[in-house]
């Protein structure tokens, strides 16, 4: 997933959470100049299928 956020703040607020990268980037474009110091991208790989066979992280009960 595509986190879009601005960091003018202690919180460092989340503006947007995408799919991809093209959805992220054109919701930049259209927020950027709202916040003085601009917006940053990030990815984070999140997700599992249960046909993927190997679990990234798991709760030790």
């Amino acid at each position: 997933m595509w986190i879009v956020q601005h960091d003018e703040s202690p919180h460092n607020t989340v503006l947007g959470v995408f799919a991809t990268g093209d959805e992220a980037y054109a919701f930049m474009e259209t927020v950027k100049d709202d916040y003085e110091n601009g917006v940053i991208c990030s990815y984070f790989p999140i997700g599992y299928r249960s046909t993927d066979g190997e679990v990234l992280y798991r709760a030790e009960i």
